[in-house]
């Protein structure tokens, strides 16, 4: 294991500090600490155990990033950590088999595609619109471009619904006396693309 460089992981507090927006006297005040004790952790002391779970509550990073640069989750260098929910999804999707996965990227290609032509042809974001101005620039599509929309938007509707029914089986389990174990069906029921879109 590498020894710990001070100074490097000063410049971290700093940039964490700066991306909030906060002078060294507002991180004192969330930190429980005195404007002093900041400018000595910005150069190179490090701060007592309770302050970094602070500062890593603050940056929405971890411990390990303030220390090492590095989230032991990932190895990821970027500042903010994924949230929980990220790595649930990840898992989730791991079940998937590869035709799945495949299908979903399709899907998810599609959708994106329809977003940006909706964006293109109103001048607008989609979520700025209504759905009777969504359904005008949805109709210019050509109908093979149509059929495969709503092929893609199937396929993301059950992705969504497996996932929220897997959360509620979880929830179940957990709520069940005794840990009875609740009978788990993972599969996903994706319509085709290819069956739907024509």
């Amino acid at each position: 294991m590498e020894p710990l460089d001070k100074v490097v992981i000063g410049e971290r507090i700093k940039s964490l500090r700066k991306s909030k927006g906060l002078r060294q006297w507002q991180m004192a005040e969330l930190l429980g600490a005195t404007q002093p004790a900041v400018h000595k952790y910005e150069n190179g002391i490090l701060p007592e155990v309770k302050r970094l779970l602070e500062l890593a509550r603050i940056g929405h990073t971890s411990i390990e990033w303030i220390l090492t640069g590095r989230h032991w989750e990932n190895g990821s260098g970027e500042m903010e950590r994924l949230k929980p929910e990220v790595y649930e999804l990840s898992h989730q999707f791991h079940s998937f088999t590869p035709e799945e996965r495949k299908i979903l990227a399709d899907a998810l290609e599609i959708i994106n595609g329809a977003v940006g032509a909706v964006r293109e042809a109103t001048k607008r974001e989609p979520r700025e619109l209504g759905d009777i101005e969504i359904g005008r620039a949805l109709k210019s599509f050509e109908k093979h471009g149509r059929e495969a929309l709503v092929a893609a938007l199937s396929v993301y509707d059950a992705v969504v619904t497996t996932l929220a029914s897997s959360k509620v089986r979880d929830l179940h389990r957990f709520g069940q006396a005794g840990g009875a174990e609740v009978p788990v069906d993972r599969s996903v029921r994706m319509p085709s693309l290819q069956k739907n879109a024509g």
